[in-house]
């Protein structure tokens, strides 16, 4: 009873101190989460242009302030990063994995964790990394150069999410996939439903009385089946470590990777084994969706926009500092010299950003923020999509303009400087993998658009460019025409 009682009060108090920040009417039960439930995007960003920046709904029971724009998110998770550094604990996340993993974890966890990981991400690593990530360029090449001698349309999304997952299991186990076996799209399908439908728990994470169907939520049911699958690839990698051990010496390059930096922490009793698997299961999730998905975005955007695709072609050709025989465009080498590649990127990371509200924070103490205290408890949710598409700041939001990006000295010629972005979240608790991210995302880009052509095979309509909500942003399954440049 007293557990209760003192829950009630600090929820009291949560409650009177954010009822001054503006914001829809919340019903009872459910407070605002009706109103989210077919399209949360347009509602956000409906709320945001009637209540402004900062804003409060209530998420069935539980308070929640939305922060929009780059100024008062970097006011919030930069200027105040000790406040609003905190994961908040969603009960479906402290039921599945006891938010130990790498994004839900706090403290001293989270320092490990993030330690390790970084450790294996450095410039130097990922620079090192590059000979892999163009052998996948040559890799789903050749699958492209079939499809170009086909001439059928066909869909890009699995051969995109191979690439990443391949990338992202080199930095885990150190091994790699085939594209063209059937096993390994089921791995990948499966990681893509974990991603898709990793937001449908929401219900129960804010209204209690649904929690014990909980496990009957499909989401739960996939990752379950996910950490199996994790389990078995780090049983193979500690048996094929074993081997190597006994046998002929190995490169120290062979011996460097995520998981062997995770073993070695558990091992020393810094990390539980939920920690070392569930964190396996945010890399791979992770790392196979962020890339794969803004370049299948760019695609879409560029096969729509023909003019802004014949101009980074014909930049990407003119580039003086590669050979005729170039094929891989390497983003060590080439990224200062093909400016408009830097501007597709940044404008798709703008009109598709895959982390669409960001995971939850929560404020540590009581914080006043552009006018409003926001009460110690609170959950804060990062509205990235709002973000990005705010009139004030990007000039005709819904098209996709990369000369938006030019800059002349401190102001952007469009009024969007490369710092209103938040696509990777803001502060201390950014994306680890975001240096990655970039390396493989100008690399696979520059090399396809390179190498192809891409086209919409429809004359009357363009591409679908609107995604489908899940824990991100996926872009829908449309067909392309691709023609061989060289």
């Amino acid at each position: 009873m007293e557990r209760k009682s003192h829950r009630s009060e600090k929820e009291n108090r949560i409650r009177k101190i954010n009822s001054k920040i503006p914001g829809p009417k919340a019903l009872p039960i459910v407070g605002n989460l009706h109103e989210l439930k077919n399209d949360p995007l347009t509602r956000f960003q409906n709320w945001y242009e009637k209540y402004g920046a900062i804003y409060s709904i209530r998420m069935g029971n539980i308070d929640s302030v939305v922060l929009t724009g780059y100024p008062i998110i970097r006011k919030a998770f930069i200027e105040n990063s000790n406040v609003f550094a905190p994961r908040y604990h969603r009960w479906s996340r402290l039921k599945l994995n006891g938010c130990r993993n790498l994004s839900g974890s706090n403290d001293e966890l989270h320092t490990t964790l993030k330690k390790i990981v970084l450790s294996e991400m450095t410039p130097t690593r990922i620079k090192r990394m590059e000979n892999h990530i163009a052998w996948e360029c040559e890799k789903i090449s050749k699958i492209l150069d079939k499809h170009c001698e086909s001439g059928l349309p066909f869909s890009l999304n699995m051969y995109c999410k191979l690439f990443s997952l391949n990338i992202i299991m080199r930095f885990l186990f150190g091994i790699d996939y085939s594209y063209e076996n059937q096993e390994n799209q089921e791995i990948v399908s499966l990681v893509m439903e974990c991603f898709y439908h990793g937001g449908s728990a929401i219900m129960s994470d804010f209204i209690p009385i649904i929690r014990p169907f909980y496990k009957e939520n499909k989401f739960f049911q996939l990752y379950t089946t996910l950490t199996g699958h994790i389990n078995q690839l780090i049983e193979n990698y500690k048996l094929e470590k074993s081997k190597k051990k006994s046998g002929a010496a190995t490169s120290s390059e062979d011996e460097e990777t995520i998981m062997g930096k995770l073993l070695e922490e558990f091992n020393n009793g810094s990390i539980g084994w939920d920690s070392l698997v569930s964190t396996c299961v945010d890399v791979l999730i992770g790392g196979t969706h962020t890339t794969s998905n803004t370049v299948i975005f760019s695609l879409i955007a560029l096969a729509n926009n023909p003019d802004c695709q014949d101009k980074l072609y014909d930049q990407i050709k003119n580039n003086r500092q590669m050979s005729k025989d170039e094929l891989v465009v390497r983003h060590s080498v080439h990224r200062s010299s093909i400016p408009y590649l830097s501007l597709v990127i940044k404008e798709t990371y703008r009109l598709y950003p895959v982390s669409l509200i960001g995971l939850p924070h929560v404020t540590s103490e009581d914080v006043e923020i552009g006018g409003y205290t926001i009460a110690k408890g609170t959950q804060i949710i990062q509205n990235i999509f709002a973000s990005h598409k705010c009139e004030k700041t990007f000039p005709s939001p819904n098209s996709f303009i990369p000369e938006r990006f030019i800059e002349t000295g401190c102001n952007n010629m469009f009024g969007g400087g490369p710092t209103n972005l938040v696509h990777f979240g803001t502060g201390v608790r950014d994306c680890v993998g975001k240096s990655l991210a970039d390396c493989e995302f100008y690399t696979l880009l520059a090399t396809l658009i390179n190498r192809y052509e891409f086209i919409n095979p429809s004359t009357s309509k363009p591409l679908n460019d609107f995604g489908i909500i899940g824990v991100g942003f996926h872009p829908p399954d449309n067909q392309f025409f691709i023609k061989r440049r060289i």
